[in-house]
């Protein structure tokens, strides 16, 4: 999805870097193929198997990176970080929750794609992609409280009814998260947000979330 080309087309400056496992930042051994589904491919699996016997995760090696790149652009000097915001989807949202909620240069975030209850999501469904797994994280917070630290800032989350990586109990798996979410927001009294944008379809990115959070510049 060209969601950057969609945010620089409202006027944006927008920055699309490779995430580590993919595109030109695949592991070594899986850098030969050069078609477009290659670059797509990740590499995470070989990087979660090095990564977590020496105490590390590709979701904090992703975090990491992406601190780095928000120190780049107030390097830069020249765009407004005032108003600087994360955007994914999918691994993208992952991504975004994850650099919203420990780093609050980001003023504003949206979330496609990815917020719903780690039991459900990540340990029924079991064979999701390895950069979503942190040690025993499960066991004393839910994606809700991570969420929750990106109060009071702007956030929107976008969910698909039929997103299989909702869970078997679908959208509840979702709204429960947002519903932790919320109470957070209340306590700063910003009850208008987590804005929640709900649409159809299976895992998939909908550009109409833009024209809810982001006013066209």
């Amino acid at each position: 999805y060209d969601y950057g080309m969609q945010l620089a087309k409202r006027g944006y400056v927008a920055i699309c870097p490779d995430c580590r496992g993919f595109g030109e930042r695949r592991d070594e051994a899986l850098q030969k193929g050069t078609d477009e589904k290659s670059f797509l491919t990740s590499t995470c699996f070989h990087l979660a198997h090095m990564a977590e016997p020496l105490g590390e995760t590709v979701a904090g090696m992703c975090t990491w990176d992406a601190s780095r790149l928000i120190d780049y652009v107030y390097e830069r000097g020249e765009w407004d970080t005032e108003d600087l915001g994360v955007m994914g989807f999918s691994g993208g949202g992952m991504q975004t929750l994850w650099v919203s909620a420990l780093d609050d240069r980001v003023k504003k975030c949206i979330i496609s794609g990815y917020l719903y209850g780690y039991r459900d999501a990540l340990l029924l469904l079991n064979g999701n992609c390895s950069c979503n797994y942190v040690p025993h994280l499960w066991e004393h917070f839910d994606m809700g409280d991570i969420a929750s630290l990106i109060a009071p800032r702007p956030l929107a989350v976008q969910s698909c009814r039929d997103d299989h990586l909702n869970g078997p109990r679908g959208l509840v798996n979702v709204t429960e998260q947002m519903d932790i979410v919320q109470k957070a927001y209340s306590l700063y009294g910003k009850e208008e947000y987590p804005l929640h944008d709900v649409r159809e379809g299976d895992h998939c990115w909908h550009e109409e979330v833009l024209d809810i959070a982001l006013p066209r510049l």
